[in-house]
């Protein structure tokens, strides 16, 4: 009776590591990306829907990336970075690195880049501080001819950041819990002078959503680097690794064409900000 025991739970233990090993095969396998409804660098609702430029990288990586199953989870930034410091099997592709991250994460060589937050404002604003291209935030800060709102968690880069924090109290600007949609909104209706975003952004509310179409405009912000580099986070373990080195493999390539140059403009609809773009393109193509 004892030997009968162990022996049905032997052949039960071997099943379940059986069933381990090929469920860790399995997902080996299987990449999870990170999915989010952010337009329109990549749209998943409404007649716009898969347009975004994030969109067609994905739908490159799954197509030439075939040896994975590829699923998408729809999820915001806290809930990624942490699954990934968990060394669970999903990847970003929208990620900036940074020090903290590269601790649990491998990221890829940039495989696209992004124009920086900039100022956004109406035209007769802009007019006001001189027309300028680019302007200091700071001096923006202590202006007190305007006033401003960006929303009240968000991250702007690791620089941003630390300037807005410094200079942020006492300022003409505030922290609110608000939609990038709501505040361009509130921009069109003389609500606020401005906010920081993506002129990319704020053009696509500003065409879709504003009663005065075409009256924003984006300056550059002085203390920012004329464009940020854009990798594919995966967790810092083998399987991280591997995907890292097979999108690495695949994207030296893909980025080098003329059709994949092309995505990199969706979206742009100001021919100064297209014209920064077709500039910096050769520069990004050099940077491992």
């Amino acid at each position: 009776m004892v030997k009968d025991t162990i022996i049905t739970v032997f052949v039960i233990y071997i099943c379940l590591v059986s069933v381990c090993i090929t469920h860790a095969i399995a997902n080996d396998n299987e990449i999870t990306w990170l999915i989010t409804d952010w337009p329109p660098w990549m749209i998943l609702e409404g007649d716009d829907r898969g347009t975004g430029r994030f969109n067609h990288i994905l739908a490159l990586a799954q197509k030439n990336l075939p040896q994975y199953k590829h699923l998408e989870v729809k999820m915001n930034w806290s809930r990624v970075w942490f699954e990934i410091s968990e060394g669970k099997h999903i990847c970003n592709i929208f990620a900036y690195k940074t020090d903290a991250r590269e601790k649990i994460a491998y990221f890829s060589e940039p495989h696209t880049f992004v124009l920086p937050n900039a100022i956004i404002m109406k035209h007769h604003n802009i007019q006001k501080i001189g027309n300028p291209t680019s302007y200091s935030i700071i001096k923006l800060l202590k202006d007190n001819r305007f006033n401003g709102i960006i929303e009240k968690t968000r991250s702007f880069s690791f620089k941003l950041d630390g300037i807005l924090e410094k200079h942020l109290p006492g300022s003409s600007l505030i922290r609110k819990t608000a939609t990038p949609e709501s505040l361009i909104k509130m921009i069109d209706t003389n609500r606020i002078d401005y906010t920081i975003e993506y002129p990319i952004v704020a053009s696509y509310f500003d065409h879709k959503f504003c009663m005065n179409k075409g009256f924003l405009s984006s300056i550059l912000i002085e203390e920012l680097p004329l464009y940020n580099t854009v990798c594919v986070a995966c967790p810092k373990n083998e399987w991280g690794k591997k995907v890292i080195n097979h999108w690495n493999k695949v994207f030296r390539k893909l980025k080098t064409t003329d059709e994949y140059r092309k995505l990199t403009e969706i979206g742009h609809n100001d021919e100064r900000e297209l014209t920064m773009i077709r500039k910096y393109y050769d520069t990004f193509l050099k940077i491992k």
